[in-house]
């Protein structure tokens, strides 16, 4: 098993757990939404998917998270930058570090989807939230708790992503 210590979190629909993440070489929290434990399964499939992720997704999140991270440079102390300018698509997530998988009872079970929470060098207050689902980035921005279940639409008018080229704060 992937996912361990699994609790219910006090009086709620939600439930806690660890996991070990290979793609980032840590510990982090699995957060369940949404139903009384008996996803795990489920869960168990997107912990997976997340620690071997498609190169091509990987690749594509972290251009974003660059993205998001140099709008972000506008907001640095000049005298000291949270994140050097020499910063590039493959060192980013080095000033990244993944806390967290929230992972929501699927509307369909045959569809791999999560968010992922990040605290992050270049926007500490907010961190950074990646939402995936069915192979796809829909979501990367700060922290908003942006679920994998909404509709395209709503990603692309509603959320403030940077996947889409066209979004700068």
């Amino acid at each position: 098993m992937i996912i361990t210590d699994v609790d219910r979190y006090k009086d709620s629909g939600l439930y806690m757990g660890k996991m070990f993440s290979t793609l980032f070489g840590r510990t982090m929290e699995v957060v369940l939404h949404g139903g009384s434990g008996e996803f795990l399964g489920y869960a168990e499939r997107c912990a997976d998917y997340f620690n071997h992720m498609p190169e091509d997704l990987l690749a594509f999140l972290r251009a974003c998270s660059l993205r998001y991270c140099e709008d972000m440079r506008e907001c640095f102390d000049p005298a000291m930058p949270a994140v050097p300018e020499s910063v590039t698509q493959s060192t980013v997530l080095d000033y990244a570090r993944v806390n967290s998988i929230i992972i929501e009872k699927p509307k369909d079970s045959s569809v791999i989807a999560f968010s992922v929470e990040f605290s992050c060098d270049w926007e500490p207050e907010h961190g950074m939230e990646w939402t995936v689902r069915d192979g796809r980035a829909l979501y990367v921005g700060d922290f908003m708790g942006i679920s994998p279940w909404y509709a395209d639409r709503v990603y692309e008018t509603q959320c403030r992503s940077y996947v889409y080229e066209d979004f700068s704060l």
